[in-house]
C-alpha cells in the first residue's frame, strides 16, 4: 500500500430510524399493531430494521473489518492529485443471510471516494445477520469510511 495513504475506519454505526422499529417488550412479546415491520395479519414484512434485538456483526469483529478494509480500499488518484479527504457515509442492508446490498452514499464527499467506499463496501463477505425475536432479519446498516491522506 502506498506510503502516504491511511484509511481510518471510525466505528461502524448504525443509525437507528426515527420512527420505533419495536414497541416496548413489557410482556415479552412485541404486540403486532406497534411493530412497523407486520401487517395486520401478524405477517413479517420483508421490510429491513433500523434497530434490533441483535444487531449484524462482522465475521471477526471490528479488527477484522479493519483489516478487511485496509486491503481493499484503494485511495482513487484524482482524489489523491487534489489532496481530498473526507468522511463518506454510507448505507447498506444486511440480509438474512448475512449478505450486503443495497449500498448507498448517504454522505457524499467526491465522486471517486463515493464510488471507492461503494465498492469496497458492496464487495465485503457475509456478516453475522442481525436478529428478532431469535430469527435472522433485514438489517439496514450506517457505516461512515474515512479516506485521509497523510
Amino acid at each position: 500500500m502506498k506510503k502516504y495513504i491511511a484509511i481510518a475506519m471510525l466505528m461502524a454505526i448504525n443509525i437507528p430510524a426515527l420512527s420505533a422499529q419495536t414497541a416496548p417488550k413489557e410482556s415479552g412479546k412485541t404486540p403486532q399493531d406497534t411493530t412497523v415491520n407486520k401487517t395486520n395479519d401478524g405477517k413479517q414484512k420483508n421490510y429491513p430494521w433500523g434497530a434490533v434485538e441483535q444487531m449484524p456483526s462482522y465475521l471477526g469483529g471490528m479488527g477484522a473489518l479493519m483489516q478487511y478494509l485496509s486491503n481493499n480500499i484503494k485511495y482513487p488518484k484524482e482524489a489523491e492529485k487534489k489532496g481530498i479527504q473526507g468522511r463518506v457515509i454510507c448505507t447498506f442492508v444486511v440480509e438474512k443471510d448475512g449478505s450486503i446490498t443495497n449500498v448507498k452514499v448517504s454522505k457524499s464527499v467526491e465522486p471517486s471516494l463515493d464510488a471507492e467506499a461503494v465498492r469496497v463496501l458492496s464487495a465485503m463477505p457475509r456478516w453475522i445477520p442481525g436478529k428478532q425475536d431469535g430469527k435472522p432479519v433485514r438489517v439496514n446498516y450506517t457505516f461512515p469510511v474515512t479516506f485521509r491522506l497523510q
